[in-house]
């Protein structure tokens, strides 16, 4: 190895061990063994605990997951990563670091680098691009919110492009081969929404190279070079298809699938996908766009004003308390974690790019930076937006849709590093067209400075919502009218106080990076200076606003982080039931937003984002009604005594097997009297026209004695009756995805299940031949039972599980090939160098 690439190797370790060293530099507490208490992660490890034990003592992976709703397929809750190449290689780029911290950080840094330096740009524009990208708020926020995958994704993303610029740009095979590696990876970690927005940055910039090469004439090197793009998105997908088909084939039968519920359906649903309003909630501001730029426009996070002194400075001391208790955030979302802020400086570079850049980067960079604010804008761009739900493929399958703004922090710091790469290269454009420059900065620094002037030319600083209460509140205690005013009065002091001080403060890092890059135009500020300058600024810049958001306080001990799945006094009383199998109905707080109790229990409730929707529609009618009134009992204090009785007439519960009520952790679990266990016999059967019907019945039937059968589904059962007593049908085998029960029966019967039915996997076997599972009460299983005694057994044994291990072998296979085809391919060149 010559001195030159010694040299190269020496800097790219530097820059690794920079990149390290940053990293846990911000995640400095984990130096003392602390943790963060991430929620999403949490809830993942409470959903995954049943599964996990299951392996650990049997060495198998079950795909059917009873610890919540019932019961629901696992492929989102622990997937198995036993034939994907990919999952194991995810593994090696993290280095060893942290996994839920330091190593993402990293991982932003490192995958943004790259994709500069595979655009030729210089090392410290890397440097400076990669800073601006890993230390966006958003990249941030999500780490503290437990959002593991989608952060992983988001890193990953980065490489992606490089891949494809590479392809389009440079050496196609070595681009395609890295493109299906980094493609690969990123999908492996399974968030497929952000692959999705992913696909449609790409999509803008193919469009973008398509028109070019039929201006330049080039179509068919441009063909070509798609081709094997296309390629390597195929070879990324085969071995991640043991998630991707799986969860292709729930989709349909998840709340993102269709619902058979005509009485449901409403303007704004669409045939298959999730419910408008439920999609749109999350749907960002138009104004508070501005927030890339000025991080505090809206308040900032949903906190209580009374953390921020800044914000109580003025307020009148009689109402600090009131007005302490009010929200920090008064935008159009629900609540925030935070804002979407890609930095003062690295905005303003972005709009300098605009007026500086020519590139065939420019129009791709800025079309999905556009893209990316209409669609983030939702429910507030409705023609849009609505029309991109109804009409574009697969798009009415995501929520959150602020989500989509991921697109502009990678593109806006993006074509930022390409602007500030052509005033580098020369700086005489700064001179030369003097009015550009100025133009930058007046769309930048001075509407930030015209804001911290003016604020309440420009805002209200009050929420629709907020103002309709406090309007409402005036009607109703009209001698209180006065007050209420001030109250809003102070109110709207304090926010345009956080407002004013992150646009001055906006302002000034724009002055700095603005006056950094005129005294380098006007040769007074070297090059060697003008980078790391900027990079310090970004750094200073993003640095203080995260730490807003995940700071040093934010971590605790690791006994703390165990300590939310402590077992209460009702756990461990329920845990003493050496029945195998029951469910927990948890109703001291929301028992469909929680898995405290799927940890230790197969549970009623849960916390998951694609639950089934016919456990969905039940939740809906009857489970939602249930937990209320159960607890609004205990909180009036009624007794458990009495709230057994209640249960007679909750027969939704009942027929879910749902043996034990926790009301109080700190008190005995209420034992339901009323339960109909894990499986019986039912004298016959009711047909109903419809899926209305059939969910109504429920409450109008008894259903120890009656099944409810749609008509579409009777088949040879329609004439069924059987009143002959004395068949007994018990669980003798349990595991999650392996149920076995014996029977003896009085003439052939119809047993009912508590269990859910799922055709897309579960098998049934009476004696070892494979019987039909019928769906009865709306989302329960059945069988016909013949004369005598037998063994039931069921199993999770779902097709498309199989089929794409079997693709996701071969597709590993045909990888590896291609690695070894390019380095045969290339094996000069690499003797040369070495």
């Amino acid at each position: 190895m010559d001195r030159h690439n010694l040299k190269s190797v020496l800097y790219f370790i530097g820059v690794m061990a920079l990149f390290a060293g940053l990293s846990f530099l911000y995640f400095n507490p984990v130096f003392k063994g602390q943790e963060l208490p991430q929620m999403d992660n949490t809830h993942a490890i409470g959903a995954a605990q049943e599964l996990n034990e299951f392996e650990a003592e049997t060495g198998d992976h079950s795909y059917w997951a009873n610890s919540m709703f019932g019961g629901m397929p696992a492929y989102q809750i622990k997937g198995d990563s036993s034939s994907n190449l990919f999952y194991n290689l995810n593994k090696v780029l993290r280095f060893g670091l942290p996994f839920h911290t330091v190593a993402i950080l990293f991982l932003y840094l490192f995958g943004f680098y790259v994709l500069l330096r595979s655009m030729k740009m210089g090392r410290w524009l890397s440097l400076v691009g990669a800073l601006a990208f890993a230390f966006g708020s958003y990249n941030i926020i999500i780490i503290i919110a437990g959002h593991i995958t989608k952060a992983y994704a988001i890193a990953l993303s980065a490489p992606v492009i490089a891949g494809i610029l590479y392809t389009l740009n440079r050496k196609p095979l070595v681009g395609a081969f890295f493109t299906t590696v980094a493609l690969g990876v990123q999908v492996a970690y399974n968030h497929i929404q952000i692959t999705y927005y992913l696909f449609l940055i790409v999509l803008v910039l193919m469009v973008a190279r398509f028109v070019k090469a039929l201006l330049d004439g080039t179509i068919r090197d441009f063909g070509k070079r798609a081709a094997l793009l296309v390629l390597a998105a195929v070879l990324a997908v085969l071995p991640n298809l043991t998630h991707l088909l799986p969860t292709y084939e729930y989709g349909t039968f998840s709340i993102r699938g269709p619902s058979e519920l005509e009485s449901t359906s409403k303007e704004g649903e669409t045939d298959s996908g999730l419910d408008r309003d439920y999609a749109f909630s999350w749907s960002y501001g138009k104004a508070e766009t501005l927030t890339l730029m000025i991080p505090n426009l809206m308040g900032g996070a949903s906190e209580p004003l009374s953390q921020s002194p800044r914000a109580m400075k003025d307020v009148d001391p009689r109402l600090r308390e009131i007005v302490g208790g009010q929200s920090q955030y008064w935008g159009s979302k629900p609540f925030t974690s935070g804002p979407v802020y890609v930095g003062a400086l690295i905005f303003f570079l972005f709009v300098l790019a605009l007026f500086f850049y020519k590139g065939p980067e420019k129009w791709w960079l800025v079309g999905a930076t556009v893209l990316s604010v209409l669609l983030a804008w939702g429910k507030n761009l409705e023609w849009f937006n609505y029309f991109m739900f109804d009409v574009f493929p697969l798009y009415n399958k995501f929520r959150t849709v602020e989500m989509a703004l991921i697109i502009a922090t990678i593109t806006i710091p993006l074509l930022a590093m390409l602007g500030l790469k052509k005033v580098v290269d020369n700086p005489a454009l700064i001179r030369d067209q003097s009015g550009k420059f100025l133009a930058a900065f007046g769309l930048t620094g001075g509407i930030a400075l015209l804001i911290y002037l003016f604020p309440n030319l420009f805002f209200d600083f009050m929420s629709r919502e907020e103002l309709n209460a406090l309007m409402r509140q005036k009607q109703q205690m009209p001698d209180q009218a006065g007050v209420i005013d001030q109250v809003i009065l102070n109110m709207q002091q304090a926010r345009a106080g956080l407002l004013q001080a992150d646009a001055i403060r906006s302002f000034f890092f724009i002055l700095l990076g603005s006056a950094s890059l005129w005294l380098y135009g006007t040769n007074r500020l070297s090059k060697k200076y003008l980078l790391p300058g900027l990079a310090l600024l970004v750094v200073i810049d993003m640095w203080a606003v995260d730490k807003r958001y995940l700071s040093n306080d934010d971590f605790v001990s690791p006994r703390q982080i165990s300590g939310q799945f402590e077992k209460s006094k009702a756990d461990k009383m329920i845990l003493e039931d050496e029945d195998p199998y029951y469910r927990v109905f948890s109703i001291y707080r929301n028992p469909f937003n929680e898995v405290n109790t799927s940890y230790f229990h197969n549970s009623i409730g849960g916390y998951h984002g694609a639950k089934l929707r016919v456990y969905q529609d039940v939740i809906d009618f009857y489970l939602q009604n249930n937990w209320q009134t159960l607890m609004m009992h205990f909180r009036n204090g009624g007794s458990p005594e009495n709230a057994k009785q209640m249960l007679e007439q909750m027969p939704v519960l009942n027929m879910l097997n749902t043996k034990y009520i926790i009301y109080h952790p700190g008190q005995a679990p209420l034992e339901n009297p009323f339960v109909y266990g894990n499986a019986w016999f039912v004298s016959n059967i009711e047909t109903v026209a419809s899926a209305e019907e059939e969910l109504a019945s429920l409450k109008n039937v008894d259903l120890t004695k009656t099944a409810i059968i749609r008509q579409d589904r009777v088949a040879d059962w329609g004439s069924y009756q059987n009143l002959e007593a004395g068949s007994t049908i018990e669980l003798t085998s349990y595991a999650p995805d392996h149920l076995i029960f014996g029977a003896r029966v009085n003439g052939e019967k119809l047993a009912v299940f508590s269990d859910i039915y799922y055709p897309a996997g579960w098998k049934a076997f009476v004696d070892g031949n494979e019987v039909e599972i019928k769906r009865v009460n709306y989302l329960l299983r059945a069988l016909m039972i013949p004369d005598g005694e037998h063994t039931i057994e069921f199993r999770f044994e779902p097709a498309s599980v199989n089929t794409a291990k079997r693709l996701a072998v071969i597709g590993g296979i045909l990888v590896v090939l291609f690695a070894l085809a390019l380095l045969w391919r290339y094996r000069a060149d690499i003797i040369n160098k070495d």
